[in-house]
C-alpha cells in the first residue's frame, strides 16, 4: 500500500463515532465500542480497539485469533471508502446472536469499499461464520453450515 492510500483511508474513516473497519480477508476492527453483548445479553470485555472474527474458525470467538489465514478466508472486501449506516439514536452496541451473526445497532460507522448492500436498517447483521455470499452482511448461511459459537 502506498503511504498516500493509508492516509486517505484514515481521513475517510476518522470520526468520533464507533466504527467498524472491514479488513480484506480478515476480521472486523471495531474502535470505540462501549458495549459488546454475548448471546445471553451479558456484557463482554471491550477495549479501545477489538478484532472480531468473520471467518468462523477462531478458537476465541467472537474475537479474531488469526485463524482466517489458516483457513484461507476470502472476503472480497475492497477497503478504503467510507459509508455510514445509522441505527436508532442511543448507545452503540454489537450483540452476538447465538450461533448466528453480529447484530449491530446504534450510531456505528461502517467503513468499506463496497456500499452496495448498505441501508439504514435498524439493526443490521454482519456475518461471523465466513460463509455468507453477501459479505460483510449475513445471508443466513450460518444455518446451512451448522455454525456454532463454540
Amino acid at each position: 500500500m502506498m503511504s498516500g492510500e493509508g492516509s486517505l483511508k484514515r481521513k475517510l474513516c476518522m470520526s468520533e463515532k464507533v466504527k467498524i473497519e472491514l479488513m480484506d480477508d480478515g476480521p472486523l476492527i471495531v474502535s470505540g465500542l462501549q458495549s459488546l453483548e454475548d448471546s445471553t445479553g451479558g456484557e463482554m470485555e471491550t477495549r479501545k480497539k477489538i478484532a472480531l472474527c468473520r471467518c468462523g474458525a477462531s478458537n476465541d470467538k467472537p474475537f479474531c485469533d488469526g485463524s482466517h489465514r489458516e483457513v484461507d478466508f476470502k472476503s472480497g472486501v475492497v477497503p478504503a471508502a467510507r459509508s455510514s449506516v445509522s441505527c436508532k439514536e442511543g448507545n452503540a452496541v454489537i450483540r452476538l446472536l447465538e450461533n448466528g451473526p453480529y447484530e449491530v445497532c446504534g450510531d456505528i460507522e461502517l467503513c468499506s469499499g463496497d456500499d452496495s448492500g448498505l441501508s439504514a436498517d435498524n439493526p443490521y447483521y454482519l456475518c461471523r461464520c465466513g460463509a455468507s455470499e453477501n459479505k460483510p452482511f449475513c445471508d443466513g448461511s450460518h444455518k446451512q453450515i451448522g455454525f456454532t459459537d463454540k
